[in-house]
C-alpha cells in the first residue's frame, strides 16, 4: 500500500454566517421538539464535538462554577466547559422540567440519551433555508465568533477542547478568565447576530 496515492483531505471551513443566523434562530423556534431545540442551542453555545454534547448528564453541570465537566473527550482527556450567561438560562429553564440523568434524553437509543439526530437536523435547515451545515459545524461556528472577536488561538481552543499535543501544556497552566471573558463575547455576537441588533 506505500504506493498508493491518498486523496487529498480539504479542511472543512463552513460555519454560520451573520446572515444565516436569523434565519436558524427563527427555525429553531419553530421547533416542536423541545430536546432537539435545545440540543441545538446548547451545541452552538458551548463549542463541543456532538457525542460529547449528547452525552452530557446534570451531574455534570456546575451551575456555582458555572461549568461543564466532560469526563472524556476524542483526546482522552476530561474537558471543563464554561458557560456564558445564555447557557446558563437555558440550562436552567431545562432542568426545570427535566426528569433524566441526561440533558437530552431519548426513549429510542440504548444509551438512553440523544443519537446523531440527522432527519431532524435536515428539516430544521429547510426550514431555516441553510444549505451545507452539519451539526459539527456549530462548533466551528462558536470559534469562528470567538476568532472574530479577537481571542487567541490558545483560548479558542481551550474553551473547545482542540488541544494538539504541542500545545497541552500551555493550556492547562492557563486561566479560566480569559477564556471566560472570550465565551461570553463571542455568545453575545452570535445573539446579537441572530436578532440583527
Amino acid at each position: 500500500a506505500t504506493r498508493i496515492k491518498l486523496f487529498k483531505e480539504t479542511k472543512r471551513e463552513r460555519f454560520l454566517q451573520p446572515d444565516e443566523l436569523p434565519r436558524f434562530f427563527k427555525a429553531l423556534a419553530d421547533e416542536p421538539n423541545t430536546i432537539f431545540r435545545n440540543f441545538c442551542v446548547l451545541s452552538l453555545l458551548l463549542g463541543q464535538r456532538r457525542s460529547n454534547t449528547e452525552a452530557i448528564k446534570w451531574s455534570d453541570v456546575d451551575f456555582e462554577n458555572r461549568i461543564i465537566r466532560i469526563a472524556e473527550t476524542k483526546t482522552g482527556k476530561p474537558q471543563l466547559v464554561v458557560l456564558s450567561d445564555q447557557a446558563i438560562e437555558v440550562l436552567q429553564e431545562m432542568r426545570t422540567f427535566s426528569t433524566s440523568e441526561w440533558l437530552f434524553p431519548s426513549a429510542y437509543s440504548k444509551s438512553g440519551h440523544l443519537e446523531t439526530p440527522s432527519k431532524l437536523w435536515q428539516k430544521l435547515l429547510e426550514r431555516a433555508n441553510i444549505q451545507d451545515l452539519r451539526i459539527h459545524d456549530l462548533r466551528r461556528t462558536f470559534a469562528s465568533y470567538q476568532a472574530m472577536n479577537g481571542a487567541s488561538e490558545t483560548i479558542i481552543g481551550d474553551s473547545i477542547g482542540d488541544k494538539s499535543p504541542a500545545a497541552i501544556s500551555i493550556y492547562a497552566r492557563i486561566n479560566k478568565d480569559p477564556v471566560r471573558i472570550s465565551v461570553q463575547q463571542a455568545t453575545d455576537r452570535i445573539f446579537q447576530s441572530a436578532t440583527n441588533k
